[in-house]
């Protein structure tokens, strides 16, 4: 029989459904995109401020990218992909130091860290926990223990020997982590994390320290 062709009563649902779900779509991937812009400016706002309290007095601040050739490159603000560091310098262009990234797994997660650096005397003089998941009271100490941050007033960042955390009370050497007693795990971790860092970053800093040194 001729006629209009028939029409199933679901068809208008099924076209109001689509539609929804597009607008949705669209609406999450506008939504992600703005939260990533937030989150991309916060953290490079918690990156300033822990560059700034590890080298006190800092006027400029350069990023260098460590090519994979092993070559360095400067970077816009705080950007770079894979290996990088931060070098800092007083208000006459004289170099304060570098602030380098460093992290290992934890107990609870990856602990990320930062730390300052001195090429010229090979020491680690300052250090900061930007990112962590430790258990409160216990791992999370590794952020605000005074002790265990005066590890890190002068720790010998030489190549002649690893980088470690040694059980609470046992440090005899200026290579050494005293760790927090109840949070050796978390303790661990900081140590595994620098000496990684130390041992991949500060070469190239050896190579290249009369060129960070003029900031080109």
């Amino acid at each position: 029989m001729n006629g209009a062709p028939h029409t199933s009563p679901a068809f208008p649902m099924i076209k109001v459904l689509g539609a929804v779900s597009v607008s949705c779509g669209i609406l999450i991937v506008a939504t992600q995109i703005s939260t990533l812009g937030r989150i991309r400016h916060n953290q490079e706002e918690m990156l300033r401020t822990s560059i700034e309290q590890l080298l006190p007095g800092m006027q400029k601040q350069i990023t260098y990218s460590i090519e994979p050739s092993g070559d360095l490159k400067i970077v816009p603000g705080l950007e770079g992909e894979g290996h990088r560091f931060f070098a800092g310098y007083d208000g006459s262009g004289n170099l304060l130091g570098v602030v380098i990234e460093a992290s290992d797994r934890g107990y609870a997660d990856v602990i990320s860290t930062m730390y300052s650096y001195n090429a010229d005397t090979r020491t680690i003089t300052g250090f900061q926990v930007v990112e962590m998941r430790e258990t409160p009271g216990l791992g999370d100490k590794i952020r605000s223990d005074p002790d265990f941050l005066a590890n890190f007033k002068n720790l010998d960042a030489k190549h002649d020997h690893p980088i470690k955390a040694v059980k609470h009370g046992t440090k005899r050497n200026p290579w050494e982590i005293d760790a927090i007693s109840g949070a050796t795990i978390s303790s661990r971790a900081v140590g595994r994390a620098l000496e990684k860092s130390v041992a991949t970053v500060t070469p190239v800093i050896a190579r290249n320290l009369d060129r960070i040194k003029r900031g080109i």
